[in-house]
């Protein structure tokens, strides 16, 4: 295995820092305090879904740091090696669908929806260099409505991945997109970079919005999908709490219909009690799980979870079958629509200019006589 130049809860911390907006190496007790406090509102927001409004918001506005660091500080860990173990279990089923950087210049693209912190990308880099270093490039298309998670993913980045995975480099975009209203042109955009996609990541997003969106969502999922170019690895973990089962099982309905579906569960618990991928207190005194979970800070104590419950899918997709240049153009024409520079879909300016200008030998054709 790759030895990580530092452990998973170090690296954590810095990115807890950067949401707090702090500049030491540790998060002060004051911090500690707030992002334990925190975290049990963010677990019970999740787990009562509106059921107690008074003690849990029924809904989460990650534009507050507070929301999101107790996010990461809750789920963080668990949700980062969840990719790991997912990616585990379709290796075991059929390892030919797993993509093969090194036959790409040991490169991946990957594009996630409902980005967050993207902190699962650690679990991908995780499988492909445990062994050896078999990814060096990381290309990410990060599909997200909420911009204030940018830069602390890019600490994710700068201190998780790259702070762990030697020689790494990280290529990320970040793409401005609400999956609920029609956002096939901003995705249009990015066009190039998502029709490259290896693997197409949706992790615990869903769960977060109502099923009367479906129909949108689900547009706009198909677009990402019809792009790719290559293979497309779907990978899919949700929730599998009963109150969240509607809003994932129409979702993975549809894949099922349009793709090779390689395992599906609707509800499994996934553990994270022994190695590579162990979560427990590290018995330092001053770790982070020490000062989040422990006793030895005071006020209530959220208890560690070493383990997640997860409805999860992984699906593959072939690209639909090339067709010529000329055909594209003809369909453009009569759509009357036109590609601009950066890939997005414009109307076509009608032709200026008179009847005479466009047909300047109407006079001198040959007429049909009239019967």
């Amino acid at each position: 295995m790759v030895k990580p130049k530092k452990i998973f809860t170090e690296a954590l911390e810095s990115v807890l820092i950067n949401i707090w907006g702090g500049t030491k190496d540790h998060l002060e007790d004051s911090l500690i305090r707030k992002t334990r406090k925190a975290l049990v509102v963010i677990r019970g927001a999740y787990r009562f879904k509106g059921e107690f409004p008074k003690k849990y918001p029924s809904t989460i506005q990650y534009r507050l740091p507070k929301n999101r660091a107790g996010y990461l500080a809750a789920f963080g860990q668990r949700h980062a090696y969840l990719t790991y173990a997912h990616l585990k279990k379709v290796e075991e089923i059929n390892p030919e669908v797993i993509p093969k950087p090194e036959e790409n210049r040991d490169e991946l693209v990957i594009t996630t929806l409902g980005a967050g912190a993207a902190i699962e990308t650690y679990g991908i880099c995780f499988f492909y260099n445990e062994d050896s270093q078999r990814l060096r490039k990381l290309r990410l298309n990060l599909v997200d409505k909420v911009d204030a998670w940018i830069p602390n993913r890019h600490t994710v980045f700068d201190k998780l991945l790259k702070g762990t995975f030697r020689k790494l480099e990280v290529i990320p975009t970040d793409i401005d997109a609400d999956l609920t209203k029609d956002c096939i042109p901003k995705l249009a955009n990015y066009y190039d970079a998502i029709a490259k996609s290896d693997i197409l990541l949706i992790y615990n997003v869903m769960n977060e919005i109502t099923t009367i969106h479906s129909d949108m969502v689900w547009r706009n999922i198909k677009f990402i999908i019809n792009s790719s170019e290559q293979p497309l690895l779907i990978l899919l973990a949700e929730p599998s709490a009963p109150n969240a089962s509607p809003r994932v099982s129409w979702l993975k309905t549809q894949l099922a219909q349009c793709s090779d579906v390689i395992h599906i569960r609707d509800a499994e618990e996934f553990f994270f009690d022994s190695e590579p991928l162990c979560i427990d207190f590290e018995n330092t005194g001053i770790g982070l799980n020490d000062r989040l979970f422990g006793q030895t800070m005071d006020g209530s104590k959220p208890q560690l979870i070493s383990s997640l419950k997860r409805t999860h899918m992984a699906c593959r997709i072939e690209p639909q079958s090339p067709i010529s240049m000329e055909q594209v153009l003809k369909q453009f024409a009569m759509l009357k629509i036109r590609r601009g520079e950066k890939g997005r879909f414009l109307k076509q300016t009608s032709p200026q200019g008179t009847f005479w200008d466009k047909y300047p030998d109407w006079l001198e054709a040959p007429r049909t006589p009239k019967s």
